[in-house]
């Protein structure tokens, strides 16, 4: 019983000693001693803004006794306890938010697209620049608002992804401004020849009809045409010449333009010997130069002869360079036999025209020397292995050749008139 009357004196006596100190903390220590005591405050003074809190004052004075030790404010309180401030209008505009800091400070945070110390201004972005050939629609430029470009008649918009453009919070506008591009280039009518337009932004394409080119198709590379050409011809005459007639082409030209025609020959038919023509026909267009050609190729040769059987005990001779127009051959014999009687050593065996070799009997084997009747005045060449000495037998058909009377075979062929080009057939060589 006696702890608990000892708590709650001590616990009066905190009190009473927060009293004191709460109630006189502003007060001198010559408080009492100078008999002070306090006037009333004075009236609030005028708020320093309008909204977004502003600040006032008033200030009281203290009464003291007039008496040595007692000579001012500060010998009855504090300098701080004879005035004293608040906020005041602490108001924003368009939904902004009052913030304090401190008991004596405010200020006003603003929404998005508003700004001042009271939030009182709407952000605005200003006039929209102007684009060429065309124009905006929207009044409003403040913020969030948009406004969207458009382009005149015949013109299009050759990025339209920045038709629109909206007013940011820091007052300028989002985006680039677009471009207008004249896009009917195609009324008047630039394409030529029967090209097709096509409009295109700030241009035009043309689509050249065929033997046209060119921006505007202005250019032509049309070359000349022919109906026809003549296909190649192999003819197999039994006469050294042979009369041949073809339907010349007919050249023109689609765009009207003049032509010219060259040839090789000049009538449609000729006398063609043995060999390959070629029957040329070019068509020129002067105005561009270009130029078409028919070419067509006439071969004439003669029928060919079975190929002749090389000699028992002997070999054949033959040319082998232009076999479609001419077969030479001759006959030689193994050592020891001879030409059969009545086959002249300097006999040269052709093919004729007609398809038969001339003479048309030649013999089939040479002959047993010892088996003649008598020898001959003319000693024809002999050799003892024919697949040996071929190249010493060519030799002698190429001599042989050209002092026959087809010596033009030659005469005619210098680069192919050689041992290397003669062909031997060989029979087997005779048993000693």
């Amino acid at each position: 019983m006696q702890n608990r009357n000892e708590n709650i004196f001590l616990v009066s006596i905190f009190l009473l000693f927060c009293e004191i100190n709460y109630c006189c903390a502003d007060r001198a220590a010559t408080w009492d001693a100078c008999g002070c005591s306090w006037h009333d405050w004075k009236s609030w003074s005028s708020c320093t803004a309008t909204c977004g809190g502003g600040k006032q004052e008033r200030i009281r004075w203290v009464r003291f006794n007039d008496k040595p030790g007692c000579n001012g404010f500060e010998d009855c309180a504090t300098n701080d306890s004879g005035w004293d401030n608040r906020i005041c209008n602490a108001n924003c505009e368009n939904g902004g938010t009052i913030k304090t800091y401190g008991s004596t400070s405010a200020y006003c945070r603003c929404k998005t697209g508003t700004k001042g110390k009271c939030c009182e201004q709407i952000v605005t972005c200003g006039s929209p620049s102007t684009i060429s050939h065309g124009t905006y629609t929207g009044t409003s430029f403040s913020y969030n608002r948009k406004i969207t470009y458009h382009c005149n008649s015949d013109y299009n918009m050759t990025n339209p992804w920045r038709a629109v453009r909206t007013c940011s919070q820091w007052g300028y506008w989002t985006g680039s401004l677009p471009t207008c591009e004249y896009a009917v280039s195609c009324n008047s009518n630039p394409c030529k020849n029967g090209g097709i337009c096509t409009n295109m932004l700030g241009t035009y394409r043309c689509s050249c009809s065929k033997g046209w080119t060119g921006r505007n198709c202005e250019t032509d590379i049309q070359p000349p045409i022919y109906d026809h050409c003549p296909t190649n011809k192999a003819i197999l005459v039994t006469t050294m010449t042979t009369n041949q007639t073809w339907t010349e082409p007919v050249f023109t030209d689609p765009h009207g333009f003049g032509i010219e025609i060259s040839k090789n020959y000049q009538n449609s038919s000729f006398e063609f010997p043995w060999g390959k023509f070629a029957i040329q026909y070019i068509a020129t267009k002067p105005s561009n130069g270009m130029t078409k050609e028919c070419t067509f190729w006439i071969t004439v040769t003669p029928h060919q002869c079975k190929p002749l059987q090389a000699p028992k005990h002997g070999a054949i001779a033959c040319n082998g360079w232009k076999e479609q127009y001419a077969r030479v051959c001759k006959f030689y014999c193994y050592s020891g036999y001879d030409l059969p009687p009545g086959f002249k050593p300097d006999t040269v065996i052709n093919c004729g025209a007609t398809g038969k070799w001339m003479p048309s009997n030649p013999f089939s084997e040479c002959i047993l020397m010892n088996l003649l009747p008598s020898a001959r005045d003319v000693v024809t060449p002999k050799f003892n292995n024919c697949l040996a000495e071929k190249t010493s037998i060519a030799e002698t058909y190429i001599r042989d050749l050209k002092r026959s009377q087809f010596n033009a075979l030659c005469v005619d062929n210098l680069d192919f008139c050689n041992d290397r080009n003669v062909s031997i057939t060989c029979t087997k060589a005779p048993v000693e």
